[in-house]
């Protein structure tokens, strides 16, 4: 089974009817940021950043560690889960709200010659707008 299919089999994310594509956008975020965005049922209008589809987990991973690690206060790292239809993803690109972006040389060496993607404010809007559902899945520190 793939890790799309796992995660569709636990509930974290919907499976697309056939014939829908849909892109899986994962945030690194802490528990209780992630708690706030699922109760609000959104994110809040500001740049965010996200990774991909299941083969970028790696990065979204390491981005709720560093959230986790800001101190003691930050809270548990999570995964923050939401999928959008691909026509809607691909408007916000087309558009300019959302663009990949290579990590910086300086970063950690496993994130070099690999991407993020990067939302606008107003592609914030329309995310929330598209998003299906938001869902957390629990990190360990």
């Amino acid at each position: 089974m793939s890790y799309f299919g796992a995660f569709a089999e636990l509930g974290l994310v919907r499976r697309p009817p056939p014939g829908e594509r849909k892109v899986l956008l994962m945030h690194g975020t802490t528990v209780p940021r992630a708690q706030s965005i699922i109760r609000q049922g959104g994110m809040a209008p500001g740049r965010a950043f996200f990774a991909m589809g299941m083969s970028n987990r790696d990065l979204a991973r390491i981005f709720a560690r560093r959230a986790g690690a800001r101190g003691p206060r930050a809270g548990d790292p999570a995964l923050l889960l939401t999928t959008v239809p691909e026509a809607d993803f691909e408007r916000m690109r087309r558009l300019g709200l959302a663009r990949a972006v290579p990590f910086d040389a300086a970063d950690r060496p496993e994130l070099r010659l690999r991407r993020q993607w990067i939302v606008e404010p107003g592609g914030i809007e329309l995310l929330n707008r598209a998003a299906e559902d938001w869902r957390m899945v629990r990190m360990r520190r």
